[in-house]
């Protein structure tokens, strides 16, 4: 795949989808968890704290939903669950009915396809011990080459993200080419409003800017919504068990 077209499809993929091709590991519910920060991160989702019943909700934007293909999976589960209820813990309970014990169908059924999909993992079947059938999934040329480059970026990104204050074009270029993987850095929460500022909206160096929250936010906003959200998917997951496997095992490189 030409340089040019990973990086378009770099900036396509969602933060689920970068966090499955670094990890294919990862626990489902943490797969779930960067999802649902990413759309808080768009604007397509909010955590109001103030609800008369005194436990937080979510808000949707109904006539704004995400382009990508997994957060639209994701986005119309939500508003199935919204019928139902919009305490942050009654829609993570609809999520595990829908996924599965763990948050595992989303993961299962829909980032690892969506990764087959675009050519960046391959789906392969087998049976243990000859019996029990089972699918794994590994890496393509094309899916070695991006993970390569996303994990170089990230370790980069990670040493540049102080220079941020500083309003530093080398680190405003590498975190803004990180696309969705912006979302995998820790505690970045407390740098996106300097980060979209910084931007400006504009493409640099070939990029298209990660699309952050058009409205005004502050940053403790999103630290508050992603520190809730967090603690209501860990308890959850906690009970019911994390459903994190990939079919089989992630395969080797």
């Amino acid at each position: 795949m030409p340089v040019q077209a990973k990086e378009v499809l770099l900036q396509e993929l969602s933060a689920p989808e970068i966090l499955v091709l670094l990890e294919r590991d990862a626990a489902a519910s943490e797969v779930l968890k960067v999802a649902l920060k990413e759309l808080i991160a768009r604007g397509l989702l909010r955590v109001d704290s103030a609800a008369p019943s005194g436990q937080p909700q979510f808000v949707l934007d109904p006539d704004n939903p995400p382009q990508n293909p997994v957060l639209q999976s994701l986005w119309a589960h939500l508003q199935s669950a919204s019928r139902q209820g919009l305490e942050i813990n009654q829609v993570l309970q609809h999520l595990q009915r829908e996924y599965g014990p763990g948050y595992g169908g989303f993961k299962g059924k829909t980032v690892l396809p969506s990764l087959v999909e675009r050519g960046l993992l391959l789906e392969q079947s087998g049976k243990f011990l000859g019996l029990v059938p089972y699918t794994y999934y590994r890496p393509t040329p094309d899916g070695v080459s991006l993970k390569s480059r996303l994990k170089e970026r990230l370790l980069e990104a990670r040493r540049l993200v102080p220079s941020l204050a500083d309003g530093k074009a080398e680190a405003v270029a590498l975190l803004g080419g990180l696309g969705a993987g912006l979302l995998l850095l820790p505690g970045l929460e407390a740098q996106l409003q300097q980060l979209r500022n910084l931007m400006g909206g504009n493409a640099s160096d070939g990029y298209v800017p990660f699309p952050l929250w058009e409205g005004e936010f502050e940053h403790h906003d999103l630290e508050r919504a992603f520190h809730q959200v967090s603690v209501a998917l860990d308890g959850l997951s906690a009970d019911a068990g994390d459903g994190g496997g990939d079919g089989g095992g992630g395969g080797g490189e």
